[in-house]
């Protein structure tokens, strides 16, 4: 092992990438080189100067077929008596221990462009090597600055990396696996030299930065072409804007879908960095971005509606079943291809625009099959709403089972009012109010709640609960006593309730539950864990000891909260991935504009879910149906959906199960009661709440409903998450659980969630 360790040392050159000329018509040259091949035996000579010179007397002769004795007598009068071992340069590769004999600089050149004639005429090859380029960030740039030598679209290459190769860049990036742990910058510079020895290589092996911004685009002669090819956000802005400064046209590649990016700040010296998809991002306030708060500024700038799906999926993955995103060698080597192109026409004044293009090889090379318009399954879509003659219908057939006194317009307005700002899954507002007969008649509108989650309409039952107990609670306020009578709602039928009114004798035992109507909110910021005293709980305990059988059960031990937080968790990233769950989530639930939200005033705004700026760029991401298909399918990811759930748990002070005696409609109807009444108690208190209970319903769509809309897959999860469930908490498993929630201390939202105006869903 020793002599592993000497050789290994005693042969590293991980900083050389400069090869040594030799000209022996030169005799110190001449003597240095007969010293260095004496020296080492191990060093290998590669002579095939006369082939190169065969090449020239053809390339100075196309017109003519040579024969052997005509090439003969050329290279002849070419040597003009210098023998050929003289002629021309040996150059020496110190990190191979090769010696390479070549045409001097003119002659190499000349013959090495020949066949880009005339594609490339001899004065445009002339112009191009006077030019110099830079190439920031070395993976897709490695192919990027190959292709530009190779092609010698210029003279002068500088090479800005901070990182070394590691075996998954060889994925995508040409070299050999001995190079492993070397700087990208050596690697590259050697491969150039190897492929041209006379073209200058100036590398930085700290990547860019402030201490060598400078000397990057003005050292020696300032940059003619910036080619921007690397993963941090602070130096794609601060090159732009020294290249702004500079008038020096900047080009991108972003390896996905061919998309090449131009920015000619040449001819534009006032255009807006990245055509303005960085507004508000300059060199100073750059610095002090944390990388969550890059996430949004990287997406606008790549375009995220317009990348690929699968890149979208890989995304979602990041971190969770992959570490980066992906990038192909294919795409990489096009990329090198394009960049080239676009450089090489832009130096030769040939291309003037700026502007974002796609070479896109799925759009371009694929089955000339018409796409099929996506179409929303018809069973996805809602019925229609109940209309106003509907519901007088159905309101004129109920057969009263309790006297009713008249209440004033403004009395049942303010009932109606305190009615609608129950909560609802999906802030779906489930609900229309009908005043006739002296009676207010409850119902559920399904157009409103329709969705994979609400299955057998059992949480829109427990919001029309909710929303009766905010009538109740207002109405004691008022000085009316109500009569409730909850009508059957197997089948899902539309009339739920109907509340009769009597005068109360006694005002005087009116609690504050109706102020703390105005004041509930779903509060999704995250806080900070603390105990909540136990008079707390207990309070909230026994808040519901008269609601039909109602139950509430606490859990603040913290191995449990974090298995059922994961459970929990599972079942959020089930849905969202699940077609009908994503769907229903996003394109009919979130609500991802200020306009949007203050047009439809339901569904849940982006800005009340308590996330950063990065995790709603993620969200949009996630918004392409495709992409998670693609996940779903074939990944079998999604974990990433998780986390927001996980972060409100492990932030949490407890977590409440609501359960009810046994599965039933009306148990649910009457549930919400009693989720209401210990919302309200819980934000009176100043202790914020937030529902985290998809899987009360999905369970109840494993246990009662068959599992319907659940593939093998689904069945399994759910079958396992329901006897984690049951294995946490036993003594719920004769019980019907209804409604989960996480209790902690935190800063209220800025942002309430909209309600429909009282005349869309009351009718006097």
């Amino acid at each position: 092992m020793e002599i592993i360790k000497r050789r290994k040392y005693s042969t590293a050159q991980n900083d050389v990438y400069k090869p040594t000329f030799f000209r022996l018509k030169n005799a110190p040259e001449k003597q240095a080189f007969e010293s260095l091949l004496s020296s080492d035996d191990a060093i290998t000579v590669h002579d095939e100067i006369l082939g190169q010179l065969r090449e020239l007397i053809k390339s100075n002769n196309p017109a003519i077929k040579l024969t052997e004795s005509q090439y003969t007598s050329f290279i002849d009068a070419h040597l003009n008596g210098t023998s050929p071992e003289e002629y021309g340069v040996w150059v020496y590769y110190p990190w191979n221990r090769k010696i390479v004999h070549l045409l001097d600089e003119e002659e190499f050149v000349e013959i090495r462009t020949n066949r880009n004639r005339y594609k490339i005429t001899r004065e445009e090859q002339t112009t191009l090597r006077n030019k110099k380029i830079g190439v920031v960030g070395l993976s897709v740039g490695q192919s990027i600055a190959l292709t530009l030598v190779m092609e010698r679209t210029c003279g002068e290459i500088r090479l800005a990396d901070f990182d070394t190769a590691e075996l998954s860049n060889l994925n995508r990036i040409r070299t050999s696996v001995h190079n492993l742990g070397l700087p990208k910058t050596i690697i590259a510079a050697r491969e150039i030299a190897e492929i041209d020895p006379f073209i200058t290589v100036k590398i930085f092996n700290d990547g860019l930065n402030a201490s060598n911004m400078e000397e990057f685009f003005t050292g020696g002669g300032k940059l003619d072409m910036l080619v921007e090819v690397c993963d941090g956000l602070d130096i794609k802005i601060i090159s732009r804007f020294k290249a702004r400064e500079l008038q020096i046209p900047v080009v991108m590649d972003t390896n996905d879908r061919g998309m090449l990016d131009v920015e000619r700040f040449d001819l534009q010296p006032d255009r807006p960095i990245m055509h303005g998809l960085a507004a508000g991002l300059d060199p100073e306030n750059i610095r002090g971005l944390s990388n969550e708060e890059k996430i949004p500024y990287i997406l606008r700038m790549v375009g995220a509606e317009n990348i690929s799906t699968r890149l979208k999926a890989s995304m979602i993955e990041v971190e969770q079943s992959v570490n980066t995103w992906p990038q192909l060698a294919s795409s990489v080597v096009l990329g090198g291809a394009l960049t080239t192109d676009v450089c090489r026409r832009i130096l030769l004044g040939q291309f003037h625009d700026s502007g974002r293009y796609y070479i896109d090889l799925d759009e371009l090379v694929g089955d000339k099959i018409a796409p099929v318009p996506t179409q929303v399954p018809a069973e996805y879509l809602p019925p229609r709403p109940l209309s106003k003659e509907e519901l007088f219908q159905l309101a004129d057939h109920y057969q009263p089972k309790h006297e009713s006194e008249s209440i004033s317009d403004e009395q049942i307005g303010q009932l109606v009012n305190a009615a609608i700002w129950a909560p609802s899954g999906g802030n779906s507002q489930p609900w229309k109010f009908v005043y006739r007969h002296d009676r207010l008649f409850v119902f559920h509108d399904l157009s409103s709640s329709y969705s994979f989650l609400d299955f057998n309409s059992l949480g829109s039952y427990i919001a029309l609960g909710a929303a009766i107990e905010n009538i109740i609670q207002k109405a004691g306020e008022l000085g009316i006593a109500c009569q409730i009578d909850y009508l059957p709602v197997a089948g899902q039928k539309p009339l739920v309730a109907v509340v009769s009114f009597s005068r109360k004798v006694d005002n005087t035992s009116v609690s504050e539950l109706s102020r703390a109507i105005g004041i509930r909110l779903t509060n999704r910021n995250l806080g900070t864990r603390e105990q909540l005293a136990p008079e707390v709980y207990d309070q909230l305990i026994h808040s519901i000891d008269d609601y039909d059988g109602a139950r509430l059960d606490i859990v603040s031990e913290p191995s449990q909260m974090a298995e059922l937080g994961d459970i929990l968790a599972t079942t959020e990233k089930l849905v969202l991935i699940h077609p009908r769950g994503h769907f229903d989530s996003f394109k009919k639930e979130l609500r991802w504009t200020e306009e949007e939200n203050k047009e439809k005033r339901d569904g849940v705004d982006v800005a009340t879910l308590g996330i950063t700026k990065g995790e709603v760029a993620a969200l949009r991401i996630a918004n392409d149906s495709e992409a998670i298909q693609f996940v779903r399918d074939t990944i079998k990811g999604g974990n990433a959906f998780k986390k927001m759930a996980l972060k409100a748990v492990a932030a949490a002070s407890a977590l409440g199960v609501v359960s009810i005696p046994s599965y039933s409609e009306q148990g649910f109807l009457r549930g919400g009661r009693a989720v209401e009444r210990i919302w309200l108690e819980a934000n009176l208190r100043g202790v914020s709440f937030q529902p985290i209970t998809q899987f009360t319903f999905l369970l109840a769509r494993l246990m009662h409903g068959n599992g319907e809309g659940f593939d093998s897959y689904y069945m399994e999860q759910f079958s396992s998450l329901k006897d984690r469930f049951f294995h946490l908490l036993p003594h719920l498993e004769n019980r019907q659980p209804i409604f989960i929630f996480r209790l902690c201390k935190a800063e209220e939202p800025q942002i309430k969630a909209l309600r429909k105006a009282v005349d869309s869903v009351f009718i006097y």
